[in-house]
Protein backbone atom coordinates (compact mmCIF):
# COMPACT_ATOMS: atom_id res chain seq x y z
CA UNK A 1 0.00 0.00 0.00
CA UNK A 2 2.96 2.13 0.77
CA UNK A 3 4.64 1.51 -2.45
CA UNK A 4 1.13 2.45 -4.11
CA UNK A 5 0.82 5.92 -2.55
CA UNK A 6 4.25 6.81 -3.21
CA UNK A 7 3.63 5.72 -7.21
CA UNK A 8 0.98 7.90 -6.74
CA UNK A 9 1.99 11.15 -5.06
CA UNK A 10 4.93 11.01 -7.94
CA UNK A 11 2.74 10.88 -10.52
CA UNK A 12 0.66 13.92 -8.88
CA UNK A 13 3.97 15.73 -8.72
CA UNK A 14 4.58 15.16 -12.08
CA UNK A 15 1.48 16.08 -12.87
CA UNK A 16 1.91 19.47 -11.77
CA UNK A 17 5.05 20.26 -13.07
CA UNK A 18 4.01 19.68 -16.40
CA UNK A 19 0.69 22.26 -15.73
CA UNK A 20 3.57 24.93 -14.15
CA UNK A 21 5.42 24.31 -17.56
CA UNK A 22 2.61 24.89 -20.15
CA UNK A 23 1.83 28.37 -21.84
CA UNK A 24 -0.69 30.35 -20.38
CA UNK A 25 -3.07 29.69 -23.22
CA UNK A 26 -3.00 25.87 -22.38
CA UNK A 27 -2.74 26.10 -19.03
CA UNK A 28 -6.41 28.51 -18.87
CA UNK A 29 -7.59 27.77 -21.89
CA UNK A 30 -7.24 24.04 -22.05
CA UNK A 31 -9.02 20.55 -20.13
CA UNK A 32 -5.23 19.52 -19.22
CA UNK A 33 -4.88 22.85 -17.26
CA UNK A 34 -6.37 23.61 -14.41
CA UNK A 35 -9.46 22.21 -16.06
CA UNK A 36 -8.55 18.56 -15.29
CA UNK A 37 -8.82 19.60 -11.62
CA UNK A 38 -12.82 18.98 -10.05
CA UNK A 39 -12.03 20.75 -6.89
CA UNK A 40 -12.07 24.68 -6.90
CA UNK A 41 -9.79 24.69 -3.74
CA UNK A 42 -7.18 22.36 -5.72
CA UNK A 43 -8.01 24.69 -8.94
CA UNK A 44 -7.37 27.90 -7.12
CA UNK A 45 -4.04 26.13 -5.59
CA UNK A 46 -2.39 25.52 -8.78
CA UNK A 47 -3.22 28.80 -10.36
CA UNK A 48 -1.71 30.03 -7.27
CA UNK A 49 1.23 28.13 -7.90
CA UNK A 50 1.26 28.86 -12.04
CA UNK A 51 1.65 32.37 -11.02
CA UNK A 52 4.36 32.01 -8.78
CA UNK A 53 6.04 30.00 -11.93
CA UNK A 54 5.19 32.44 -14.22
CA UNK A 55 4.99 35.50 -12.94
CA UNK A 56 3.93 37.31 -16.18
CA UNK A 57 0.37 35.21 -15.82
CA UNK A 58 -0.40 37.78 -13.32
CA UNK A 59 -0.58 40.14 -16.02
CA UNK A 60 -3.42 38.10 -18.08
CA UNK A 61 -6.97 39.54 -16.44
CA UNK A 62 -8.74 36.14 -17.90
CA UNK A 63 -6.66 33.53 -15.59
CA UNK A 64 -7.16 36.00 -13.04
CA UNK A 65 -10.47 36.47 -12.93
CA UNK A 66 -10.68 32.26 -13.22
CA UNK A 67 -8.68 32.51 -9.81
CA UNK A 68 -11.18 34.87 -8.29
CA UNK A 69 -14.54 31.92 -9.33
CA UNK A 70 -12.32 29.31 -8.23
CA UNK A 71 -11.63 31.03 -4.96
CA UNK A 72 -15.82 31.51 -4.81
CA UNK A 73 -16.66 27.85 -5.79
CA UNK A 74 -14.53 26.82 -2.67
CA UNK A 75 -16.53 28.98 -0.34
CA UNK A 76 -13.97 31.45 0.38
CA UNK A 77 -16.17 34.46 -0.73
CA UNK A 78 -13.73 37.55 0.98
CA UNK A 79 -10.89 36.18 -0.94
CA UNK A 80 -13.04 35.70 -4.60
CA UNK A 81 -14.30 39.34 -3.93
CA UNK A 82 -10.99 41.25 -3.44
CA UNK A 83 -9.38 39.22 -6.73
CA UNK A 84 -12.53 40.04 -8.72
CA UNK A 85 -12.21 43.44 -7.97
CA UNK A 86 -8.54 44.03 -8.96
CA UNK A 87 -9.78 42.23 -12.12
CA UNK A 88 -12.58 44.62 -12.64
CA UNK A 89 -10.34 47.47 -11.80
CA UNK A 90 -7.93 46.14 -14.41
CA UNK A 91 -10.54 45.05 -16.81
CA UNK A 92 -10.10 47.11 -20.41
CA UNK A 93 -13.18 45.36 -22.17
CA UNK A 94 -16.43 47.15 -21.49
CA UNK A 95 -18.92 43.56 -21.40
CA UNK A 96 -16.25 41.96 -19.53
CA UNK A 97 -16.58 45.06 -16.68
CA UNK A 98 -20.36 44.62 -16.63
CA UNK A 99 -20.45 41.08 -16.18
CA UNK A 100 -17.89 41.32 -13.35
CA UNK A 101 -19.66 43.84 -11.59
CA UNK A 102 -22.83 41.51 -12.11
CA UNK A 103 -20.63 38.68 -9.92
CA UNK A 104 -19.31 41.27 -7.52
CA UNK A 105 -22.68 42.38 -6.92
CA UNK A 106 -23.93 38.97 -6.47
CA UNK A 107 -21.10 37.84 -4.39
CA UNK A 108 -21.40 40.66 -2.28
CA UNK A 109 -25.39 39.87 -1.73
CA UNK A 110 -25.98 43.33 -2.69
CA UNK A 111 -29.18 42.69 -5.14
CA UNK A 112 -29.78 46.28 -5.32
CA UNK A 113 -27.34 47.57 -7.24
CA UNK A 114 -27.45 44.14 -8.89
CA UNK A 115 -31.07 45.19 -9.99
CA UNK A 116 -29.92 48.61 -11.11
CA UNK A 117 -27.37 47.28 -12.92
CA UNK A 118 -29.42 44.64 -14.82
CA UNK A 119 -31.95 47.24 -15.28
CA UNK A 120 -29.54 49.41 -17.49
CA UNK A 121 -28.89 46.35 -19.63
CA UNK A 122 -32.06 44.66 -19.70
CA UNK A 123 -33.38 44.87 -23.04
CA UNK A 124 -30.14 43.29 -23.88
CA UNK A 125 -29.56 40.38 -21.41
CA UNK A 126 -33.57 39.82 -21.72
CA UNK A 127 -33.15 39.51 -25.69
CA UNK A 128 -30.12 37.43 -25.53
CA UNK A 129 -30.63 33.57 -25.55
CA UNK A 130 -27.27 32.13 -26.63
CA UNK A 131 -24.57 34.42 -24.56
CA UNK A 132 -22.88 32.08 -22.16
CA UNK A 133 -22.07 34.76 -19.64
CA UNK A 134 -25.57 36.55 -20.60
CA UNK A 135 -27.40 33.24 -19.40
CA UNK A 136 -25.45 33.32 -15.97
CA UNK A 137 -26.11 36.30 -15.23
CA UNK A 138 -30.19 35.69 -15.59
CA UNK A 139 -29.31 32.76 -13.61
CA UNK A 140 -27.62 34.85 -10.58
CA UNK A 141 -30.62 37.32 -10.83
CA UNK A 142 -32.69 34.57 -10.51
CA UNK A 143 -30.89 32.94 -7.29
CA UNK A 144 -30.10 36.49 -5.72
CA UNK A 145 -33.55 37.57 -6.33
CA UNK A 146 -34.75 34.26 -3.64
CA UNK A 147 -31.93 34.94 -1.28
CA UNK A 148 -30.17 31.97 -2.84
CA UNK A 149 -26.38 33.26 -3.10
CA UNK A 150 -24.71 30.31 -3.46
CA UNK A 151 -22.27 31.20 -6.34
CA UNK A 152 -21.82 26.91 -7.58
CA UNK A 153 -25.80 26.99 -7.87
CA UNK A 154 -26.07 30.41 -9.51
CA UNK A 155 -22.99 29.97 -11.81
CA UNK A 156 -25.32 27.85 -14.33
CA UNK A 157 -27.10 28.39 -17.86
CA UNK A 158 -29.75 26.55 -17.32
CA UNK A 159 -30.82 27.89 -14.49
CA UNK A 160 -32.59 25.76 -11.51
CA UNK A 161 -33.81 28.64 -9.00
Amino acid sequence: MKLLFENWRGYLDENVDEMLSMSLHDFDQTKEGWRSISDPSQQSEIMIQYIEANPEAKEDQTLMWHLGQALAFSGDVSGALAQMKIVNQNETHPHNKIYQMFTIYFLEEDMSKFSDLYNQYQPQIEGDTENTNIQIVKCLKACGDKGNFDYKHAYDTRCSC
